[in-house]
C-alpha cells in the first residue's frame, strides 16, 4: 500500500500558527509567555540523526533510505535486561531542541516486526519530563492492559488514561505505514490522537484529558518490536 505523505485538507489555527496535523480545531495557547511558537519537519534527510536527537541505545538506531525519503529506523530488536521499575517503552528516541505544550503532530509510523506475533508496538511519547514521567500513545496489534491506549508514566505506576469501555481497536496491525496525529491543549487537558486520518470530519482514535504533565520532549520508540519513522511534524508552543 502506498503511503499518502501529503498532510489533510484545510489548515488550522494555532494562535496565529498554521497547523495541518489534522482536520479539527486546534490546541489552543497555554498564554506562557516564555513559550514561542516553533514548526519542526524532521525528514532526516542529513543521512543520519542530528544533534537534536538523543538515544537510549544509540547502536540500534539508524537513518536509512527508502524511495524518495530517509527513515529512522530502530533496527535491531532490544535486547538484555528490561528497565528497572515500572514497565514502559524501553528504547526511545528523544527530539531535545524543544520542551513542547499545546502542539499539533504528524509522523509516519510504521511497525516492521512480524505482526503475528501478538504485542508488537511503536510509541510516541510527549510531555516527557525524565526517563520515568512522561506519557506514550501505544501502537500495538493487541489488546491489553496499558496496551493499544494513551498511558501516563508516573515514576513508579502508570495509568492507563483511556477506560476499558473507550479503548480502540488495534490501529496498526500490518507493516505499512500509517499517519498518526497527536493534538495536545494545555488551556482544556486536551489530548486527541488520529490514526490514518486523511479527510475533514475524522473520527479520533483516542480522546482524553490530562493535565499532569503540561511541558516536556517528544519522543519516538518501542516496549521490544523494530519500528520506523518518517516525515515528523511538530507545530506549536516550545520552550529551548
Amino acid at each position: 500500500m502506498a503511503i499518502r505523505w501529503a498532510t489533510v485538507g484545510r489548515s488550522l489555527a494555532l494562535v496565529g500558527l498554521l497547523v495541518t496535523a489534522c482536520a479539527n480545531p486546534g490546541p489552543g495557547s497555554s498564554g506562557d509567555p516564555a513559550a514561542m511558537r516553533v514548526r519542526v519537519v524532521e525528514d532526516f534527510k542529513l543521512g543520519e540523526p542530528g544533534d537534536a536527537w538523543a538515544f537510549r541505545t544509540p547502536g540500534l538506531w539508524k537513518v536509512t533510505p527508502e524511495g524518495e525519503r530517509q527513515i529512522l529506523r530502530l533496527t535491531t530488536l532490544p535486547s538484555g535486561p528490561v528497565l528497572p521499575g515500572v514497565p514502559r517503552p524501553r528504547e526511545y528516541a528523544v527530539y531535545t531542541r524543544y520542551r513542547f505544550g499545546s502542539f499539533s503532530l504528524s509522523c509516519r509510523v510504521r511497525n516492521d516486526t512480524d505482526p503475528a506475533l501478538a504485542g508488537r508496538d511503536a510509541c510516541l511519547v510527549f510531555g516527557r519530563q525524565d526517563a520515568t514521567h512522561f506519557y506514550y500513545v501505544h501502537l500495538s496489534n493487541a489488546d491489553g492492559e496499558c496496551t493499544n491506549t494513551v498511558v501516563r508514566v508516573d515514576g513508579d505506576s502508570r495509568t492507563d488514561l483511556l477506560p476499558p469501555g473507550k479503548r480502540p481497536t488495534p490501529a496498526i496491525t500490518d507493516r505499512q505505514w500509517h499517519k498518526v496525529d497527536v493534538l495536545r491543549d494545555l488551556k482544556t487537558g486536551a489530548i486527541t490522537v488520529y490514526v490514518d486520518a486523511y479527510e475533514a470530519g475524522a473520527q479520533p482514535w483516542a480522546q482524553l484529558r490530562d493535565g499532569t504533565y503540561p511541558w516536556g520532549h517528544i519522543a519516538l520508540g518501542s516496549f521490544d518490536a523494530q519500528a520506523s519513522f518518517a516525515h515528523l511534524l511538530i507545530e506549536g508552543e516550545a520552550k529551548p
